[in-house]
């Protein structure tokens, strides 16, 4: 009889060994923009995504600005036909706002090789208005720096800024040829490289300030680490990976790469930089330093698409886009091929929202993936916590197959007792392997359950507009920071990051084993923040915490 049970127990732990919880990205729909490239990364909202094309050479055709919904439905499109046809400035949207120079809606800016910057209403793609800047040599091809009211640009042989309320411009001074020669800003001033193996400080008020001689072009905005800038330079032959110290006036030279570097990008505390050579990922302290290499070839944009996650388009004919994870000391942890049906060069990266990751490539094919939002836990492909605990599947149902035959094979051989031993340990890793799935089910009934009790959450002196809408309350001592009237969020943190967006809040998370926490809001933490759904607290990471399409949330301290 004891033998019986122990097969009846056995059969059960086999049944109920957890599968893996991956979710593949699904190719939704696809459009054919060409025949010029997507070299920007398309640009994303809560219902459309924006792409431009580049590189006409010959024809009739003429660079153009497109929004698409989230289906694949063309909303509207732009064509200038005034451009001197290299178009690579990266697209900025931003929300409606006001400053010292007045008020503005909600806009798409969009700089043109011709000298022109034009802003956009984002929902019909109408112009709100449109600046000149002096069209010496390539224009503007550089990513725009927002700073509260203003935009400030690298003009195609210097720098411009602008008030976003009517694009009337403060000032243009004259700098030198530049090529994607984003602009930085520190309390110092406005820096921006140039072609001419500059690297140029102006004032705020549009001074030249001063200019340093650096090996060769500046192709990129210089990145801001507290009191240094670092440098990718393209050289004939190769690039160089420079510091420059702004307190002491001083360069430093931390690595030499190849050839035609990448737009860098902000991980965390780490800065990675690309070229034909490979992925480089630095980190600064009280010394900028060279952590990890990983050799590919990227030469275009790279995008963050998790916290210590990004994908960088692979610029070879085979294409494709390389989507990595850093761990917390900046080494590549892993990494892995995105492939489409249509890979080949390109130099945009992914645009990214919950649900969708919109990619482009030279071929001027804008694609867009879905998840398969059914699923109780849509998991990030970039995440450490799905990976890890796919890997730790993987290892439990090895170990417990193997306790499985250890059972039987002592069962058949009359030991009963050690069959039970070694099966109550099989029992106890099982519920291990289980825990993580029994918290997001649990995670998701409490939410269902509240789901529905929303109006007792709701403030009678908020808007009517914002019923049936998705609602965010920040809870300071001093006091409440509220944002309504959103909507398309599926989890917390994809929420929580937008009210924190429109209201000018910053946040700071920390990404464990167990999911993403905030850790910080507008530089107050104290004890730490908890999230209320509705009136009921968060069980689980905000990634993990599924939402409906009406919901209060809350964030209060603890």
């Amino acid at each position: 009889m004891r033998r019986w049970s122990l097969l009846i127990v056995g059969v059960l732990l086999a049944v109920a060994l957890p599968p893996s919880s991956a979710t593949p990205w699904n190719l939704a729909w696809q459009q054919d923009v060409g025949p010029g490239y997507l070299t920007t990364t398309p640009v994303v909202d809560e219902s459309r995504v924006y792409v431009r094309t580049s590189g006409f050479w010959t024809g009739v055709e003429r660079p153009e600005v497109l929004a698409f919904s989230h289906e694949g439905e063309q909303i509207w499109s732009y064509t200038n036909n005034n451009t001197m046809q290299h178009d690579m400035s990266p697209l900025v949207r931003l929300q409606a706002g006001e400053g010292p120079c007045g008020a503005w809606p909600e806009l798409l800016l969009v700089g043109w090789t011709n000298g022109e910057l034009m802003a956009f209403h984002p929902s019909n793609g109408t112009l709100y208005w449109t600046a000149t800047t002096t069209p010496v040599s390539r224009g503007i091809t550089g990513a725009p720096l927002v700073e509260s009211d203003k935009v400030t640009v690298a003009t195609g042989n210097g720098l411009a800024r602008f008030c976003l309320a009517d694009g009337e411009m403060d000032f243009e001074v004259e700098l030198s040829i530049g090529w994607r020669n984003g602009v930085s800003a520190t309390h110092h001033g406005y820096w921006v490289g140039s072609e001419d193996n500059r690297l140029w400080r102006v004032s705020h008020n549009g001074t030249v300030v001063d200019s340093w001689n650096v090996s060769g072009s500046i192709r990129h905005a210089p990145v801001v680490v507290d009191d240094r800038l670092l440098l990718h330079v393209q050289e004939a032959t190769s690039s160089v990976l420079v510091v420059y110290n702004i307190t002491s006036a001083t360069f430093q030279t931390l690595a030499q790469l190849g050839p035609s570097p990448a737009v860098p990008l902000r991980v965390g505390e780490n800065v990675v930089f690309g070229d034909s050579a490979g992925l480089t990922t630095v980190r600064c302290d009280s010394a900028c330093r060279v952590v990890d290499a990983l050799p590919t070839k990227v030469n275009g944009e790279m995008s963050l698409v998790s916290s210590s996650g990004f994908m960088a388009p692979v610029n070879t004919p085979q294409g494709g886009w390389l989507m990595v994870r850093l761990n917390e000391t900046g080494s590549f942890e892993n990494h892995t091929q995105f492939s489409t049906p249509h890979d080949g060069y390109g130099t945009s990266a992914a645009g990214r929202t919950a649900t969708h990751l919109f990619l482009g490539n030279d071929a001027g094919v804008l694609m867009a993936y879905r998840t398969n939002t059914s699923q109780i836990d849509v998991p990030d492909p970039l995440s450490g916590p799905e990976d890890e605990a796919n890997h730790l599947a993987v290892i439990g149902t090895f170990g417990l197959t193997t306790g499985l035959a250890v059972v039987a094979w002592f069962g058949k051989n009359g030991r009963v007792r050690d069959a039970w031993r070694v099966l109550t340990l099989c029992t106890v890793v099982l519920g291990v392997l289980m825990l993580p799935d029994l918290s997001t089910s649990w995670n998701n009934a409490l939410t269902n359950e509240a789901s529905n009790s929303s109006q007792t959450d709701w403030n009678s002196s908020w808007p009517e507009s914002w019923v049936g809408t998705q609602v965010v309350v920040f809870e300071f001592s001093e006091s409440d920071v509220v944002v309504g009237g959103l909507g398309a969020h599926s989890d917390v943190w994809s929420l929580t990051q937008e009210a924190a967006a429109k209201s000018g809040l910053l946040l700071e998370s920390t990404d464990t084993s167990l999911g993403v926490y905030i850790t910080t809001i507008n530089g107050t933490s104290d004890s730490g923040w908890e999230y209320f759904i509705n009136g009921e607290r968060g069980t689980v990471s905000v990634d993990r915490a599924l939402i409906d399409d009406t919901v209060v949330l809350r964030w209060r301290l603890v």
